[in-house]
């Protein structure tokens, strides 16, 4: 049955606020296929489409470890002069630098790094092998939860989600930095509601800053940060493709009160082949 989203009242810096109650995956069960978590996965993707994948123990779990380092490049790319980031602006393009205003973010195309084609900024030089180990750690995990999905839905093999997402074939699947601080006046704050498009996001962040929207009661509650977890949602067209027995939520970022603090986000996303 459908993980139900109840939510939970904590206090936060000060602040009342609600709290999602999500399932947590235990990402290693489900590299061996086990059926109780296989089952656990389905039906946290089909209500409310979120959930948390605890990355801790083997295959997965170098993913967990190199997370600080991962935040740490994060964190000194975006400290870096506007005019420097700009270098790595490509017009017209997926991936490189993209700037908005009080915010940006630097994405790396996996269709590139598979061809030895992507150009990482100067202050990634001597981190290549960390970012190409971290992204295909990750898209082995976004992989491996597409292929349990399969199976959870007893998809024949013409049917089945891996046929989407075929190796080799041109995608926009990839890994992406964000830096998205919290404003100094909440009124300032921008209403970023949306779903994804895409199949699966795998999203890390150690601060407050994610709102779901609950399918049903459509009450918006905050997702709790969760060491040694990623953070899941199916997207638009896992949710097409799966004739919307999983579901897309609407999500947003957001900040708990007034004040400015640097805020990071690392992201892999899954997305379908482009003739899909």
């Amino acid at each position: 049955m459908p993980h139900s989203t109840v939510a939970r009242t904590f206090t936060i810096d000060g602040h009342q606020v609600d709290v999602a109650s999500l399932e947590t995956i235990d990402f290693g069960r489900l590299a061996t296929k086990d059926p109780a978590e296989v089952e656990k996965l389905l039906n946290a993707s089909q209500m409310p489409g979120f959930f948390y994948l605890d990355l801790q123990s083997e295959p997965a779990k170098q993913v967990v470890a190199d997370l600080p380092d991962v935040y740490a490049l994060t964190e000194k790319y975006f400290d870096q002069p506007l005019e420097v980031k700009m270098k790595d602006y490509r017009p017209g393009q997926d991936g490189g630098f993209k700037y908005a205003e009080h915010a940006g973010a630097f994405e790396m195309l996996r269709d590139e790094m598979d061809q030895g084609k992507l150009v990482l900024p100067q202050a990634f030089d001597d981190h290549a092998t960390l970012l190409g180990q971290f992204s295909s750690l990750c898209h082995y995990v976004n992989r491996t939860m597409l292929s349990c999905l399969s199976d959870a839905l007893k998809l024949d093999d013409a049917s089945r989600f891996e046929n989407y997402h075929r190796e080799g074939k041109p995608s926009d699947t990839s890994l992406k930095l964000i830096y998205e601080p919290t404003r100094k006046k909440l009124a300032d704050n921008p209403d970023t509601t949306h779903t994804d498009s895409g199949t699966l996001t795998l999203l890390f962040c150690e601060q407050w800053g994610v709102m779901l929207e609950h399918p049903e009661s459509k009450a918006w509650t905050y997702i709790e940060p969760k060491p040694g977890c990623a953070l899941i949602n199916v997207a638009d067209s896992l949710q097409s493709l799966s004739g919307r027995r999983l579901h897309s939520c609407r999500h947003r970022v957001a900040q708990l009160g007034d004040g400015f603090q640097k805020r990071h986000f690392v992201v892999a996303f899954l997305r379908p082949e482009k003739t899909a």
